[in-house]
């Protein structure tokens, strides 16, 4: 068992909220495909309380009409055993033992190209490859554009927290650890993250401007996959962002329902009250269009990695 704050808790409802209208919406399809890379943890505690919820992959098997194909990647064993517990009776439901970054292009291949697909990409930090991304953008791209349909619809944890710790004020270390080349893994190119990285450091940007250019390259990223719906939330605690969760789709409507599920007014179960009262959540701002115009320095354009 996994103890998590209470923004994480919430993360998952909103998670079941979007399954849930996605596996509605799609239930004149023949098949429905949720993918879960980093499926983790079958059980989970709200720190500071006894209170447990079910991770993500027991969300998406309870979904009604149900998933006809579930693919759960894990790299962790114990979590591996848990997971296949979870799915034994499960015939639609598969745990897949690995780093994801490897296991997922394979799985794809033997999934229905045709089918309503969604994908939590919900890592711990920096451990998701671009090529990953690009693999589901890809796998049903030709029927999607022959058939104007959608492609993958992905929901992703970007750590911007992590982005500055790993990026950090110390040339040398960076340096050292190849560090810009790990960054540059998260986004299959290079150029604009080494450009904010330097002016950083220059001073001619602020932390608070680095922080935000490094999420919005990332979302300039997937519209270069041909996304068409981009939206973001950034996650915030007592000391500042965390993480941002971006979510790309091609469906108007898909947007709609996941700005829907960001806004209603949710329970986040804390460990100093004794009733869940449900809070309001802060209304949806576009933060990403139009970012470059106002940005201080002039950014040049991706180099992709080989």
């Amino acid at each position: 068992m996994r103890t998590w704050k209470p923004h994480s808790y919430e993360k998952l409802s909103i998670l079941t909220d979007y399954l849930e209208v996605f596996a509605k919406a799609s239930s004149s399809a023949a098949n429905r495909v949720y993918l879960d890379a980093f499926a983790g943890e079958t059980l989970n505690r709200i720190a500071g309380t006894d209170r447990t919820f079910p991770g993500s992959a027991e969300t998406a098997l309870e979904v009604k009409p149900p998933f006809t194909h579930v693919r759960l990647f894990e790299l962790a064993r114990k979590r591996v055993g848990e997971l296949s517990e979870l799915v034994a009776d499960r015939p639609n439901a598969r745990v897949v033992h690995g780093d994801c970054n490897v296991t997922i292009p394979a799985a794809l291949t033997s999934l229905p190209m045709k089918a309503p697909t969604f994908a939590f990409l919900d890592p711990d930090g920096m451990e998701l490859d671009w090529a990953t991304v690009r693999a589901l953008a890809d796998h049903k791209r030709a029927y999607a554009e022959e058939f104007d349909k959608s492609k993958v619809e992905m929901w992703i944890l970007f750590s911007t927290s992590g982005m500055v710790r790993m990026l950090g004020k110390n040339r040398e270390a960076v340096g050292e650890n190849r560090l810009l080349d790990k960054a540059a893994r998260l986004y299959g190119a290079s150029g604009p993250l080494e450009r904010v990285w330097e002016a950083k450091l220059a001073g001619e940007i602020t932390g608070g401007e680095a922080q935000k250019a490094y999420l919005f390259l990332y979302m300039d990223r997937l519209a270069d996959l041909g996304y068409r719906h981009l939206l973001v939330r950034p996650i915030r605690a007592s000391r500042g962002e965390l993480y941002a969760m971006v979510f790309a789709s091609d469906h108007p409507a898909g947007a709609t329902i996941m700005q829907w599920a960001q806004e209603r007014d949710r329970v986040r179960p804390r460990p100093d009250t004794l009733f869940d009262v449900p809070e309001s959540r802060p209304a949806y701002e576009d933060l990403h269009t139009g970012w470059r115009n106002e940005f201080p320095i002039k950014l040049p354009t991706w180099n992709e990695l080989a």
